[in-house]
């Protein structure tokens, strides 16, 4: 009992605030002087704006030419193509005409020659009506 009683007494003074002592100039522990550090000197930068601009410029104008470029390109290959399109059907125009077939030539005219085959004989087909005439009579009956 005794013992509890004097933990919760220290646990009570632990708890209460205490605030740190206030350093004086008279502390054993002086805090150093502060040192003056000369001031910067403010350097010029350089800025490659101009060099850059001037870069670009010159890109620019590469690009532009090359977009020029191709374009006449494009438009070459896109006329030539038309004037072949036209030759094509000219060509196609020329060849659909009807012409007349050209006379046969009949410098050397067909002689047949005679076959060693032996003639045909004739033969009279069989006609098979009668046969199935009877069929029906027989079937019929």
């Amino acid at each position: 009992m005794e013992e509890r009683e004097r933990m919760e007494r220290e646990g009570a003074q632990k708890r209460l605030f205490k605030a740190q002592p206030i350093l004086r100039e008279e502390d054993p522990i002086p805090l150093p002087e502060r040192e003056r550090k000369p001031l910067t000197d403010v350097e010029e930068f350089v800025l490659h704006v101009n060099h850059r601009a001037q870069e670009r410029s010159e890109f620019d104008k590469k690009i532009k030419e090359k977009e020029v470029m191709y374009k006449r390109l494009r438009e070459e290959q896109e006329t030539s193509k038309l004037i072949e399109e036209e030759n094509e059907i000219k060509q196609m125009r020329r060849e659909m005409v009807p012409h007349a077939r050209p006379l046969p030539k009949f410098d050397n005219p067909f002689l047949p020659q005679r076959s060693a085959k032996d003639l045909t004989k004739a033969k009279s087909p069989i006609s098979r009506v009668k046969q199935r005439g009877g069929r029906r009579q027989r079937a019929n009956s």
